[in-house]
């Protein structure tokens, strides 16, 4: 029995292997898998080969959505590819793999791995690798997870991959009006009377975009997009939006205190918001990067666009990214970046500068009324 991080030799290039979980038929319905055929440094190779799609010459589908089954021929990988990432993903990053509860992987009858998700949040988990080293193929189990889902752990290797149910009719989703699946969630805030931010990635590619609270639902659309800083405004019509406060402070400091409050997980983990607490731990976000700074305040899939604000209720971030296999190690565009963002758009924010700290309970009935769940679809 394998466990994460252990490896074993395979007898040779072709390969089988077996995939179910204690949810049955799930497969196929709310979850999927995916084989990413990558190099050493996982870099893409070649088209992903995805559960609903047409199989690959190097590979081929089989079983059902009880059991999946899986034949490899690893010396048909395309061209500069030395391994392949076998991993499993909920459709949209719509909920966690945590719902399968437990994976049990068997590869050509003898080796076997079984994984268990209960307290995994994420949406997207790297179950293990197939790969050659030094002219032997093996496999080596891992866990490591996506929170934002397969296509976000796609844009991190540069690959560019469609999570969404082919169907768009997953079980357990939440659906709009018209029935109809919605493809991303996030969160936005309110700086405007008609107008709201929230990450870019949330709405990329999407068609129709809309947000809903216990006020209602309404639809929104993209103003300005900041890609490269992951930003974007949204406009508003039928209802006059309550803007959030922006610190009046040039910056933050480590260890100052953070509370985050948005719409995590939607259609899994209800309706309300959620807010969780956690602190500073550094100024720069990966490779230095002065544009973001990093907090503990746990956040999961439906998470990005939420504010993060201080002791005082006022804005100091807005969520935009995590490290799957760290803990805890999450990213927040800076609110300076924030504000000039808005100021390039003609929003004109309200400062405040802290008068006093509010406990995690008051800043969320102060702030609620400014948040709204972002829906997008195709």
């Amino acid at each position: 029995m394998l466990t994460p991080g252990a490896n074993t030799a395979l007898a040779g290039a072709q390969t089988a292997w077996t995939l179910e979980a204690d949810r049955a038929s799930a497969f196929g319905s709310s979850t999927a898998i995916a084989l990413l055929p990558v190099d050493e440094k996982r870099t893409p190779k070649g088209a992903p080969a995805l559960f609903h799609a047409p199989q690959r010459a190097w590979m081929e589908w089989s079983g059902d959505p009880h059991l999946v089954g899986c034949s490899i021929d690893l010396a048909q990988l395309p061209e500069g590819s030395d391994r392949v990432l076998l991993v499993v993903y909920t459709y949209s990053s719509l909920g966690p793999v945590s719902a399968l509860r437990t994976l049990r992987l068997t590869i050509d009858g003898v080796v076997k791995y079984h994984l268990d998700l209960d307290s995994n949040g994420e949406a997207a988990i790297i179950l293990g690798e197939f790969y050659s080293r030094a002219g032997q193929w093996k496999f080596r189990a891992l866990a490591e997870g996506s929170a934002y889902g397969l296509s976000a752990l796609g844009r991190r290797i540069g690959l560019d991959i469609d999570d969404a149910n082919p169907e768009r009719r997953t079980p357990g989703h939440e659906s709009g009006r018209d029935g109809s699946v919605c493809a991303a969630t996030g969160t936005g805030f309110a700086v405007a009377s008609s107008m709201l931010v929230t990450c870019a990635h949330v709405i990329e590619g999407m068609s129709d975009v809309s947000i809903h609270s216990f006020n209602g639902r309404f639809r929104a659309e993209p103003v300005m997009v900041d890609t490269r800083n992951d930003i974007a405004l949204l406009r508003v019509e039928g209802v006059t939006l309550i803007p959030v406060l922006f610190s009046g402070r040039a910056a933050c400091c480590l260890g100052d205190s953070v509370v985050a409050v948005g719409y995590p997980m939607s259609g899994v983990a209800g309706g309300g918001v959620h807010v969780t607490q956690g602190g500073v731990s550094a100024l720069f976000g990966l490779r230095n990067d002065s544009s973001l700074l990093q907090f503990t305040a746990a956040i999961q899939p439906g998470s990005s666009g939420s504010p993060l604000f201080d002791t005082a209720g006022s804005v100091v971030g807005m969520v935009t990214s995590t490290v799957p296999d760290a803990q805890n190690m999450n990213f927040a565009v800076k609110s300076n970046l924030l504000v000039s963002f808005l100021d390039a758009c003609n929003i004109s924010v309200e400062l405040e500068v802290a008068k006093g700290a509010l406990s995690a309970a008051d800043i969320t009935r102060r702030v609620q009324a400014s948040l709204w769940k972002i829906e997008a679809k195709n």
